[in-house]
């Protein structure tokens, strides 16, 4: 793929994030990925993704392919925690799934990416956006100079096409504020009810 598109991409992805400062190194490699499911799958009128780990991978997914979160087209499965992520065709369910291969991360021609996934990157990566964004240009680098070999992929038959359901909204008894009810049978949202309070009014 031509560097420079792929560079676009790659901002593309980060300005999804809503002007975050934050340039996640996870995020080149999503696109790139992503870019290797799209050619291996083709072009598809019904187009459904599916996100192994939620973070960069799905903000890229989300950015450059209109399967989001919110149009329900984007699964994530955050608790199989691979690096993976799936492109099918919504109608077949035939798909291509892109992996991060261990076995051909070199540590000393890919020192960055190598760390990058074994989490053996300095802590000021976490805590110092400096240091992140440099290993982020890092790791941009070190894929494109070895044309993102560190991929595998493999064709598959997604198992279930179901579009996620929208969920019927009530009124809440106790607030009165709508919400989306997860049962039939649910009056209260679930703050009020006690099963999810994640605020406390100051």
């Amino acid at each position: 793929m031509d560097k420079n598109k792929f560079l676009e991409q790659v901002e593309q992805a980060y300005q999804f994030r809503f002007r975050s400062p934050i340039r996640a190194p996870g995020v080149p490699i999503g696109v790139a990925m992503l870019n290797l499911a799209m050619e291996k799958l083709g072009k598809v009128e019904k187009l459904g993704a599916i996100a192994e780990a939620r973070a960069c991978l799905s903000d890229a997914i989300q950015a450059l392919t209109g399967c989001t979160v919110g149009n329900k087209l984007l699964k994530i499965y955050e608790e199989i925690g691979r690096y993976a992520l799936t492109l099918y065709d919504r109608s077949s369910g035939e798909g291509v799934r892109v992996f991060v291969d261990l076995k051909r991360i070199d540590a000393e021609k890919t020192p960055e990416t190598y760390r990058f996934f074994l989490r053996h990157r300095p802590r000021e990566v976490q805590t110092d956006m400096k240091a992140r964004a440099a290993s982020a240009s890092l790791i941009i680098e070190e894929l494109t100079r070895t044309d993102w070999s560190i991929f595998g992929w493999e064709k598959v038959i997604v198992a279930d096409l179901q579009r996620e359901k929208f969920l019927p909204v009530k009124v809440c008894s106790k607030c009165g504020e709508s919400f989306t009810c997860q049962k039939e049978d649910d009056s209260e949202c679930l703050v009020c009810s006690g099963r999810l309070a994640y605020y406390r009014k100051s």
